[in-house]
């Protein structure tokens, strides 16, 4: 029988980084598993560990544990928060803090919301039946709702009654930013459309930080909601709701998720 340490026992250095790297991956759940809500209760470093032990088992250990995937070339992580049924979030393994920094609105800043999207399978792979096109959504908290100082993107279902609201209302949004008809979630919500192909190419952060009315002032207090809807004549597209969670609005992007996935099982 092969000794399967044999190679570890020749080469010491692929034994210490190899020994590393599983010390940083059980580090990182235990830092997992000490990031989850009242915000003010745990390190808010926690996430931004995690997925950084991820890249570094990725790449010594060819694994990506505890992270549902890693991509090295695009630098972000998909990794589930302990017990979630569905929804997973996606972060860079590089230092980025959240919705309020400048990397996001840079010229050519990474397209983390397209990538938060394609993400959405393994939301779908977790779910009893596939709750239709328009029910999942994207979410990032601002920094007063948030629980990590590392960016990450909530993807999940929607609330039923959000994708009831952008039925009705969805395919009346143009390419301005406007007062939502009704509330959403309880808050009160800017938005506007995009194309289907333009969480790449338009950078929602910026059309955020350019459009929504105080926006440029402080990002930090703004949060962002991406959903899929049909927009006029039939053609698919996204809406994109913000809204400032200081200026007495009730808003938290959050809140239009639903962690329970209810229109999943409705839809059965």
């Amino acid at each position: 029988m092969r000794d399967p340490f044999a190679l570890l026992r020749r080469q010491p250095r692929l034994a210490r980084r190899t020994l590393a790297a599983l010390i940083a991956v059980g580090a990182a759940v235990a830092s997992v598993f000490g990031a989850i809500e009242p915000i003010e209760a745990h390190d808010r470093s926690a996430l931004g560990t995690a997925v950084r032990s991820c890249w570094v088992a990725k790449k010594t250990l060819h694994t990506s544990f505890p992270c549902l995937s890693v991509s090295t070339e695009d630098q972000t992580a998909v990794i589930r928060p302990p017990l979630a049924k569905s929804e997973v979030l996606l972060v860079p393994t590089i230092p980025v803090t959240g919705i309020e920094s400048p990397l996001l609105v840079e010229k050519n800043a990474p397209d983390y919301l397209a990538e938060a999207w394609a993400a959405r399978g393994y939301v779908l792979a977790a779910l009893p039946r596939d709750p239709g096109p328009n029910a999942l959504g994207l979410a990032v908290n601002s920094l007063p709702t948030r629980s990590q100082d590392r960016l990450h993107i909530h993807v999940d279902c929607l609330q039923p009654r959000v994708v009831a609201a952008l039925a009705r209302y969805g395919g009346r949004l143009g390419s301005n930013w406007t007062r939502f008809p009704v509330p959403l979630g309880g808050g009160r919500y800017y938005a506007r459309a995009i194309g289907e192909n333009d969480l790449v190419a338009r950078n929602p952060f910026r059309l955020v930080a350019t459009g929504v009315p105080g926006a440029a002032r402080d990002m930090a207090d703004m949060t962002l909601v991406v959903a899929p809807i049909t927009r006029a004549g039939g053609r698919t597209g996204f809406a994109l709701i913000a809204a400032n969670t200081e200026d007495g609005s009730h808003a938290m992007g959050e809140n239009l998720l639903d962690h329970t996935c209810r229109i999943a099982r409705d839809a059965g």
